[in-house]
């Protein structure tokens, strides 16, 4: 049957308009918490009075970033795969081996991760889009091949010959911008109901003809041009007027719709992925990817039941932060429109000659007393002022459990007493645990596990992958399938603290009357948890000598 290209043009556009309305509503959204995030002013400003912004969002978000990176960026190998069966093993260890290898090794995993949490907190929700980036190269060799020559006598000649060279061959994971993400609304907040995902970017006609996926594209002819100005309320990323005039290079606006459609009309759909380009299809393909699935992983900071997209940051400590700036501009205004500095002095108190001395700043000569002269200073400021930024600055504290330490790192500013520290102590961890949780649970697991169907499927089945300088892991397709029974887990400081704690109260429990090769094992465990690497390979290849009185008493 013949695919009917206008039709499903007209279909897959009628779901963008569909789903747009729902996506301006979120952005509006967004671009408040962008901008109180950033602390831009909020347009109740007056002339002649204080505009500054308390910028407490944008330094809780420089606080949080650093301890919620660590668990993913301070260990070489933060994936581990734990086989459920016994049978499971062999590719759950080798899973283990190329995701460590690809996440921590050839991906640029600190961008990433920092990206992404940075747009997290900030507009509450984070994109990622996954695929698989593969480029090759045909190159001259000569190779040897058997001839025979007119006798029937083989021999050995050297021919001039190509082979495909592989430069890439690997999993990719970028983060979008969340204005250009077009989502089902009937999918509530489960993205495996989503009947479709659009992705609208920038690109050019170099890029799409070096990709070689995409056809029809002598067709656009006049359309490329500025077709990023105002179409569909897109903003582009490049804000600075810049534009190429050149047709190779000249920008021109995308959209990529996956998801299903009934293509061939039989009354079932089937997954898909169609780009266009105003009212072009440059691809209409089957979805080439093995779990048939849009390839995006939706993240939400603060989730909200029955909603993909979820709450920022400024949502929970905006009002804290509106509140400090309006105190803050009253102390600024009161101080403004003191009289500091100004010295004035009682008629008669200073002649002509010590007048002129006194605005010079010399010596003078002036009558009376010291009473004759007055000092202006800046308005006393109420305490009720600092005891309001104070309270404000501990609510933003008890809500995001980041400690800011604004008055100084003191005992007391974890509390008066050990135990009340340690209350304290366990509520910060317990809230960065949480938000860690929430970032292994709804984002790196799912873009492992979509990396490991995508090894599976594009991945030559005898392709090797470096792993150490000496170890050399050959990669079978059938054992990545991406269906392995395992479990993907995430180690944080917390989790890796109270581990070691727990082996080092066994030895200290034990002690001497544990085997040597136990204990042996136990510190090597402690040191693998304390991320000292060094101190682990000496512990494993450790060989306890034997006595040799002891020998010589035996024999």
């Amino acid at each position: 049957m013949k695919v009917n290209k206008k039709e499903i043009l007209t279909a897959l556009k009628e779901d963008f308009r569909s789903s747009e309305s729902h996506q301006q509503e979120w952005q509006a959204q967004r671009e408040e918490w962008r901008s109180q995030s950033v602390g831009e002013e909020y347009g109740n400003e007056v002339d002649g009075k204080s505009r500054i912004v308390s910028k407490d969002i944008a330094k809780q978000i420089s606080w949080m970033l650093p301890s919620l990176a660590d668990p993913f960026l301070s260990s070489p190998d933060i994936v581990k795969t734990n086989p459920v069966t016994e049978e499971d093993l062999p590719g759950a260890t080798q899973s283990e081996l190329l995701l460590n290898t690809f996440f921590c090794r050839k991906f640029p995993r600190h961008n990433f991760i920092m990206k992404a949490l940075k747009v997290l907190l900030t507009e509450g929700t984070v994109v990622v889009k996954t695929g698989w980036d593969y480029e090759d190269d045909e190159i001259d060799i000569q190779a040897e091949s058997v001839a025979v020559d007119e006798y029937g006598r083989e021999f050995i000649e050297v021919i001039d010959t190509t082979k495909i060279k592989i430069l890439k061959n690997e999993p990719t994971a970028e983060v979008c911008r969340n204005e250009d993400i077009f989502i089902d609304p009937t999918c509530m907040d489960e993205l495996d109901k989503c009947q479709f995902v659009i992705h609208r970017y920038e690109t050019d006609m170099s890029t799409l003809r070096k990709d070689g996926r995409y056809k029809n594209l002598d067709k656009l002819g006049d359309q490329i041009g500025d077709t990023t100005t105002d179409a569909d309320g897109y903003l582009s990323q490049d804000q600075t007027g810049f534009k190429f005039n050149d047709e190779p290079r000249r920008k021109l606006l995308a959209y990529e719709y996956w998801g299903y459609y009934d293509v061939d009309g039989d009354g079932e759909v089937e997954p898909i992925v169609c780009t266009w380009v105003n009212n072009t299809i440059i691809r209409l393909q089957t979805n080439p990817y093995p779990d048939n699935k849009p390839p995006f992983v939706i993240v939400p900071f603060n989730s909200i039941p029955f909603q993909m997209f979820g709450e920022a940051l400024a949502e929970i400590i905006g009002d804290n932060q509106k509140v400090k700036t309006a105190i803050t501009r009253g102390i600024i205004d009161n101080m403004a429109k003191s009289n500091n500095g100004q010295i004035g002095f009682a008629r008669g108190a200073l002649d002509d000659n010590n007048r002129r001395k006194f605005l010079k700043g010399d010596n003078f000569e002036y009558n009376g007393n010291m009473s004759q002269f007055w000092q202006g200073s800046y308005n006393q400021i109420p305490g009720s002022a600092f005891d309001m930024l104070g309270m404000q600055n501990n609510e933003i504290e008890a809500q995001t459990g980041v400690k800011s330490f604004s008055g100084g790192i003191t005992g007391s500013a974890l509390g008066a007493t050990a135990t009340g520290a340690r209350g304290a102590l366990d509520a910060t961890s317990v809230r960065r645990t949480a938000l860690v949780r929430n970032i292994a649970e709804n984002m790196i697991k799912p873009l492992m596990r979509k990396w490991l169907a995508y090894f599976g499927e594009f991945m030559e089945p005898e392709e090797v992958i470096r792993i150490t300088n000496t170890q050399f892991a050959p990669i079978r397709r059938d054992d990545l399938a991406g269906n392995l029974d395992i479990e993907i887990t995430i180690s944080t400081a917390e989790d890796n603290s109270a581990r070691a704690e727990q082996y080092s109260f066994l030895l200290q429990t034990l002690g001497n009357n544990m085997p040597f090769e136990i204990t042996q094992k136990v510190l090597a465990k402690i040191a693998k948890l304390a991320r000292d690497p060094d101190m682990e390979k000496d512990i494993k290849e450790f060989k306890k000598e034997p006595d040799p009185a002891a020998e010589k008493e035996l024999s």
